[in-house]
């Protein structure tokens, strides 16, 4: 089973499999595996085979993560008041002003909690230094999370900030560095400073939201985030350096191991540089020994020591996609250059040396890019439902402009040390290998087809199609070649084909009801039993965050939606049409249908103007109108024909719609107040409902006793945003909802919430959080 692997990278792949099973959410019952573990001196004394080593890797890595995982559900960020204004005193780890940092905090939340939480700051107070210490009144937005993120339990958001104060721990303040370094980035480079800050700080929260959207589509996140690429060429100056003032090579490789383990720290050591400068150090120490180091030996000693450490960064994206990318690296790339380089360069024998050079330089890194992507591929269409196609070309273009930059950028903010027009001098350049980068990046994004969605039920479907292919190729290994190919190509076939086939199958028709997780907003989306789309409300927007462009189309994309047959505006308010625009302008849309009301909004205007662009139609929603897809009925209960009643305000108009699937029913209603509700439930089309969706957000101006008792729903569920200034819910409308009986979801406690239905009436709930 080893003789192609080192047993250290088996002893990995197991202890990562027991953390996974933790960190993943399983339960498993300590006492057995503590039994386990008392049994490790008899397999020690008995030299225990290999396999009972794997297992006592796995059952380690299950405490292990059992640990952390119980620690966490500890910690006091998480069980913090909802709401509440305090003194606090701390210091910000990044700069405040780009909108939320991370802040450290020392004193002031109750029960002497402590840690590192989320932080803005108000416009009108003055933004500090990161590193230094602060104090302040700031009001706490919060929610409670058991299974979450402490770090992200809640926010601080300072109303009042002061200079001053001790840090708790004495010593050298590598924060406070920090601080003084990123300040002078904003001197030298005011135009570049965050995508500086990006590249050799690791500090990415004032790059805006299309720069990094653009780093996306065209396949070069990596490189805006610090990976073992940078540390590579920390490490390589390092090298360099040190053999240019005559070190030794051994002292040379222990100061360039050194020397990216202090810069990573540095940083606050994020999990591919981590990776990398372990890497390193083992490469470091086989040179000093001058004994060969297995890549795949030291990757594998790399994971474990992370996963020892923090167990929960296994559930990390950039853990994730760092190991697989390496692991590409180190058991892909041989493989394809001993059968794709055995040929030469390509070069005829009497071509110039530099184009022999050239072209194996430029197919070397071509292997890379595809070994370190292929692995990669499937847990970035999983985590982000899109995949760039451009990614590997870009790469080869970017990477030259960012292994350029960084050396310019750590030489001019030494420079600036002694000669400040100097740096500012070599600043101006180093600024213009950013501007071709950023460039390039922003072309290759905008290449029509650069960047591909992915729907989620593909990647199940693409790993059938290679475990078909891999066990047709085993199994017919003594044919020949071309005979194998095809057999191996109609397996792959057939497991595409007939994978979506199986689920539909055994899943039977269903239909959907999905409560997004917009924040502060509405959005719902029915799909019917055949796959056909109808959005209700498409969440709020700003100028920082747009629920339909950074939610509500991701979610379909990766659905593989194709487009909506409706898109049903309740009414013009900015929380419920904002994300409108962006839904319409990413995908196809038959009708949008909304209660008649003209508003001046620019939310709603922008929504007209695309619908019109678009081709889209545009209709009144009244009450009688009725629409079917594939057994689906949705009755539009309010607003009442025309001229019937003019409505108080955007709220009274809502639409209100009654979806019916065989024996179920749900309500959407809307912000509609308690006097519509109520003429809604003395209306003959209004019965028992299984869900509702609760009124404008949970406030008291809904949710009226009369519908709640004509409906009695068994769950309700309230699209809420976190730590909202308005208090929604209202305790008030929570404990109505339970006196009837309802299950209540909040989309800002329990996240996105996907209610599967059959046409007998049985659902199943499934939540995000």
């Amino acid at each position: 089973m080893t003789a192609w692997l080192p047993p250290v990278v088996w002893l990995a792949a197991a202890y990562a499999s027991g953390c996974g099973v933790v960190v993943l959410g399983a339960t498993l019952p300590p006492a057995p595996l503590l039994l386990v573990l008392a049994l490790l001196p008899i397999w020690l004394f008995k030299r225990p085979s290999f396999s009972a080593t794997l297992w006592f890797a796995f059952v380690s890595g299950v405490l292990s993560a059992s640990s952390w995982r119980s620690e966490r559900a500890r910690d006091c960020r998480l069980s913090l008041p909802e709401r509440g204004r305090y003194r606090v005193a701390g210091r910000f780890l990044g700069y405040a002003g780009d909108g939320a940092a991370p802040f450290q905090l020392w004193s002031g939340l109750p029960g002497g909690c402590t840690g590192t939480l989320r932080a803005f700051v108000k416009d009108r107070v003055s933004v500090p230094e990161p590193g230094v210490p602060v104090h302040g009144v700031a009001q706490w937005k919060g929610g409670r999370r058991p299974d979450g993120d402490p770090e992200r339990a809640g926010t601080l958001v300072f109303e009042t900030l002061r200079e001053g104060g001790q840090a708790p721990s004495p010593g050298m303040d590598l924060l406070r560095l920090r601080g003084r370094i990123q300040s002078r980035i904003r001197e030298i480079y005011p135009e570049r400073a965050p995508l500086v800050e990006a590249l050799v700080l690791a500090r990415k929260e004032g790059v805006s939201v299309e720069l990094r959207e653009s780093f996306a589509l065209s396949g070069t996140a990596h490189l805006l985030a610090i990976s073992g690429f940078h540390v590579g060429i920390i490490a390589g100056l390092l090298l360099s350096l040190g053999r240019l003032m005559g070190a030794s090579r051994r002292v040379s490789w222990v100061t360039a191991a050194a020397g990216s383990w202090g810069y990573v720290l540095f940083i606050g050591a994020p999990p591919a540089a981590a990776r990398a400068s372990t890497i390193l150090s083992f490469v470091a120490i086989g040179r000093i020994r001058g004994s060969p180091t297995v890549p795949s030996a030291a990757l594998a000693s790399a994971a474990v020591m992370l996963l020892i450490l923090d167990p929960g960064s296994l559930a990390a994206v950039g853990f994730q996609l760092s190991f697989a990318g390496a692991a590409g690296l180190t058991l892909i790339r041989p493989a394809l250059e001993s059968r794709w380089l055995r040929g030469g360069d390509g070069w005829r024998s009497d071509a110039p040396a530099w184009l022999h050079r050239a072209g194996r330089t430029l197919r070397g890194a071509t292997l890379a890019g595809v070994s370190a992507t292929l692995p990669t591929l499937p847990l970035v269409a999983w985590h982000f439902g899109r995949v760039s196609l451009a990614g590997i070309p870009a790469t080869l273009m970017a990477s030259p402009m960012v292994a350029l930059a960084i050396p310019g950028i750590l030489s001019s903010l030494l420079l600036s040390l002694i000669h400040e027009s100097g740096a500012r001098l070599l600043a101006r350049g180093v600024e213009l290998i950013l501007a071709c980068l950023v460039g390039t990046v922003e072309g290759v994004a905008r290449i029509p087809g650069a960047s591909v969605w992915v729907p989620q039920w593909w990647i199940p479907v693409a790993l059938i199609a290679g475990a078909a292919t891999a066990v047709a190729l085993r199994m017919i290994r003594d044919l020949g070649s071309t005979v194998r190919r095809w057999i191996a190509a109609q397996a792959a076939a057939a497991a595409v084909m007939l994978a979506p086939l199986t689920v539909a199958v055994f899943a039977g028709p269903s239909l959907e009801l999905v409560f997004l997780d917009v924040g502060q907003g509405d959005a719902v989306l029915v799909r019917s039993p055949r796959g056909r789309w109808v959005l209700v409300d498409a969440g709020p927007a700003s100028d920082r965050y747009d629920a339909g462009e950074r939610v509500v189309v991701p979610y379909l994309k990766r659905r593989g939606a194709r487009g909506l047959d409706a898109l049903i505006l309740t009414h013009p308010d900015q929380d419920h049409i904002g994300g409108a625009a962006a839904v319409l302008r990413h995908l196809p849309v038959d009708a949008v249908i909304d209660p008649g009301l003209p508003a001046g909004k620019d939310p709603y205007l922008q929504a007209l103007s695309e619908a019109r662009s678009r081709g889209s139609g545009w209709m009144r929603a009244q009450q009688g109108r009725e629409m079917e897809l594939d057994g689906v009925r949705l009755d539009v209960l309010h607003p009442p024909a025309m001229n019937a009643e003019d409505p108080e305000g955007f709220n009274d108009a809502s639409v209100v719609v009654a979806v019916h699937f065989g024996e179920f029913s749900a309500l959407l209603t809307g912000d509609a107040s308690v006097h519509v509700e109520r003429r809604i439930a003395q209306g003959a089309g209004v019965g028992p409902a299984q869900v509702i969706k609760v009124g404008h957000h949970g406030s008291r101006t809904s949710s009226a006793w009369e519908l709640l008792e004509a409906t009695r729903p068994e769950v309700a569920v309230i699209s809420v945003g976190r730590g909202n200034r308005y208090g929604h819910p209202h305790p008030e409308v929570v404990d109505r909802l339970r006196r009837v009986g309802a299950r209540v979801l909040r989309t800002d406690r329990n996240g996105t919430v996907t209610i599967r239905v059959r046409r007998d009436g049985s659902y199943r709930v499934r939540v995000g959080r």
